[in-house]
Order: C-alpha cells, then sequence, then structure tokens
C-alpha cells in the first residue's frame, strides 16, 4: 500500500519538510508507475498532506498521457479524501473524458461548501482554474455559486507587468533582510528574475548580496543569471504543472543529494516556498518597496500559493533541449520549476546550476564547497516586466534604471 512509503520517507532523504515532500511525491509516482501495484483502495486514513501530495503525482502522470496512472484515475475511490481532493480527481476523469460529469454527492457538497459563503479559496480557486471543464459537464450552479466570490476573478491577474518603476525600486529599495520575516534571512541574499509575459523566452536574474549591495562581475558590471521559468505543459502558473509564478519566494537551502540526476541535473537543487498567507498579505507587502505594493505584479505567486502548488525548485536537468530553432534553446522547460542550462553543446559545457550556487555562497561570504550549499538562504523575487517576445537582455534593466 502506499501508507508503506511513510517509512521509506524517514530515510535520509527526508531530513527536511521539503525533502519529505518531494519524497513522498517521487515514490507515490514509482507505485502508481508500476502495473502490479493495487491503485483501487480508497485509502481511508491518508492525511490531508499525504492526499494532496498522492493527488499531485498523479496529476503530473496523468497529464503526460501516462497509462498507468490514467488506469489508477479509473480505478481510484477517493470517497474518503478531503473534498477539493475529490474534485481534483473529479476534474482530471473530466479532462480525460472518463467521466461525463462529476458525482451527484460530491457536486451536491461542493455547493453546500459554496452557500456556506466561507469556502475554502483554495476551493474557489480550483474552480476557477476548471471553468472550461465544468461548462462542459454543465455543473452551472457550482460555477455561478463560486463567482459570488471576489477571489474568483483573481486569475485574470495572471498577465500583469511590472511597471519601470516598481522594477527599478524592487532592486534598489526592497527592505532589508533583517527587517523582514522574522530575521530569518539575515545573512543570505536576495535574487531577482526578470521574465517576459511570454514565458518561452529566457529571463535573467541578478542579486544583492548580505550586505544588500549588488552583486557586480570583476568589470563592475552587474552580474547577471540566464533562468527559464516555462512548463512544458504551457499552462498558466494558477494550474499544476504551469509556468513558474510571478511572485516572491524564500529560498530555503538545498536537497540533500543531487538525485534523479536525469530530471534535476548533477549539482543540488534549491529549495523554494511561497511567503505564508496573512491578513492584507501583510508579511508578503513587507518584502515589497511601496511602489509594488501598490501594483499587482506579485499576485500570480500568491494565487498559485492559495491554489496548492508547491514543489518548486531551481534545478538543472540532463535531459537535452535537441531542438535548436525552439526560442528557449538551450534551456529544458520543466513542470513548473526554474530552469538551469546543463550539457554540451556544441563547444559549450553549460553548469549553470553550479555557477548559480557558488556565486550565492561567495555572495553570503562562504566558501563556495558542497558542505556551505546547505547554508544558502534569502528572497526571490520573480517579476514579468513586459510582453515582448525576445530573451530578457542586461539592456532592458539599464532601461529600466537598473546599472
Amino acid at each position: 500500500m502506499f501508507l508503506s512509503l511513510l517509512c521509506l520517507a524517514t530515510q535520509a532523504f527526508a531530513n527536511t519538510p521539503a525533502a519529505l515532500e518531494e519524497t513522498l511525491y517521487f515514490n507515490y509516482q514509482k507505485q502508481i508507475l508500476q502495473p502490479e501495484t493495487t491503485v483501487s483502495k480508497s485509502f481511508q486514513v491518508f492525511s490531508s498532506f499525504e492526499q494532496k501530495i498522492f493527488v499531485d503525482a498523479l496529476e503530473t502522470l496523468v497529464t503526460e498521457g501516462n497509462e498507468n496512472a490514467i488506469e489508477t484515475l479509473h480505478n481510484l475511490n477517493p470517497f474518503y479524501y478531503d473534498i477539493i481532493e475529490q474534485l481534483r480527481i473529479g476534474l482530471l476523469r473530466l479532462k480525460t473524458r472518463r467521466a461525463r460529469t462529476l458525482s451527484r454527492s460530491l457536486a451536491n457538497e461542493i455547493e453546500l461548501s459554496l452557500q456556506s459563503k466561507t469556502a475554502d479559496l483554495r476551493l474557489v480557486y480550483l474552480i476557477a482554474a476548471s471553468e472550461a471543464e465544468l461548462k462542459r459537464a454543465r455543473h452551472y450552479t457550482i460555477l455561478s455559486l463560486a463567482q459570488e466570490y471576489p477571489e474568483y476573478d483573481e486569475l485574470n491577474f495572471e498577465k500583469r507587468t511590472a511597471s519601470a518603476e516598481a522594477v527599478r525600486d524592487l532592486f534598489y529599495r526592497s527592505p532589508a533582510l533583517e527587517d523582514v520575516l522574522n530575521g530569518k534571512y539575515i545573512g543570505g541574499i536576495k535574487l531577482f528574475m526578470f521574465c517576459r509575459t511570454n514565458r518561452l523566452y529566457p529571463c535573467l536574474m541578478i542579486m544583492k548580496d548580505k550586505n544588500n549591495e549588488p552583486v557586480r562581475d570583476s568589470n563592475g558590471e552587474l552580474w547577471v543569471h540566464k533562468s527559464l521559468a516555462s512548463a512544458k505543459t504551457g499552462y498558466p502558473s494558477y494550474k499544476t504543472n504551469g509556468n513558474t509564478p510571478a511572485g516572491i519566494m524564500t529560498i530555503d537551502s538545498v536537497m540533500p543529494v543531487a538525485d534523479q540526476q536525469i530530471s534535476f541535473g548533477k549539482f543540488r537543487r534549491l529549495i523554494l516556498d511561497f511567503i505564508p498567507r496573512t491578513d492584507s498579505e501583510e508579511m508578503l507587502m513587507s518584502v515589497l518597496p511601496e511602489t509594488s505594493r501598490q501594483e499587482d505584479w506579485w499576485k500570480p505567486g500568491t494565487v498559485a500559493r492559495d491554489v496548492g502548488r508547491s514543489l518548486f525548485r531551481i534545478h538543472g536537468t540532463l535531459k537535452r533541449n535537441e531542438d535548436e530553432s525552439s526560442t528557449f534553446w538551450p534551456f529544458m522547460q520543466t513542470s513548473g520549476c526554474i530552469a538551469q542550462r546543463e550539457n554540451t553543446y556544441g563547444d559549450v559545457t553549460f553548469q549553470d546550476q553550479r555557477d548559480l550556487l557558488d556565486m550565492m555562497m561567495l555572495s553570503m561570504s562562504l566558501n563556495p564547497e558542497y558542505s556551505n550549499e546547505t547554508k544558502i538562504k534569502g528572497l526571490i523575487y520573480i517579476t514579468e516586466i513586459d510582453s515582448e517576445n525576445a530573451p530578457v537582455s542586461l539592456a532592458d534593466l539599464h532601461a529600466r534604471g537598473i546599472q
């Protein structure tokens, strides 16, 4: 049974909450991919935490068209699951044409929850993100009830870009780390990643060191680092396995080991997490300068957080992009993480993750060595600056007053 995986998760990999979550996720996928595994149990004693991770793992494989995952979806009895995970399973069945409608009992439960006017925000966002599927299944009552919640329309913030003033102030006037988040990230770095709304083009990173000073190269120019925040599904950031959302996340060390190197590359991947939800987003506002507080460029991140997305990383990959005509070559798209270039293409060997880890450590006055990677911490600001169809360049930042 899948419950036995909890024992596996206590091994060396799961020495942090992030590692536990990731270990469970990949163990669930491993079990789903084994045809001989019994997958028709209802898993009554699954905790809410485990249910979500299991459905995350299942949804990824179903989205990829894996036949074993689709069979698992067909046989699964989610009667004892939380209402949100039941809805996710129901929506997957609608998308894969394994069902024409949600069960009447589930639809009734959702309607009652929405009628209470206190429904979980995640439920409202999930319904809004699945409007097309629910219309096709003729669940008009669910949609009309969800649309009474003001948050229903927040998914429209997906394409909000930051003004030039906000971009400049974000870099030069964002609060010092010792003044925010209870000082948890004192001595860390700030990473700024500027992207286009069209995520098929690479983004550009710059950094501030532990003293809140811009990181520069030996010539005095800003240190820059390319990256990609594009999902292979093409989904927006409010959907599972969609693009990396614009917004603010914490950088919380690295995974314990560089395992699963085909997917994540030769070097340890950085752990990203959302800033927790608070009243009026006071905690998130505390890390922003005033100009950004007046704008909505960061809103996709709060929506992605509240819809339940997780497992964000910065990582490389040993997979190769063989399509030199792609606008992001030689990057590889991910399932929502921030991608780094790796492998040898022609005469150039890329090891961007190694370069990034080393520069982060140097910027924290740490020797760039393996034992110090776990000490990496800070914030990452992910901002969409405009809709131009081109990689973001240093000239784009100069045009916005960042020198």
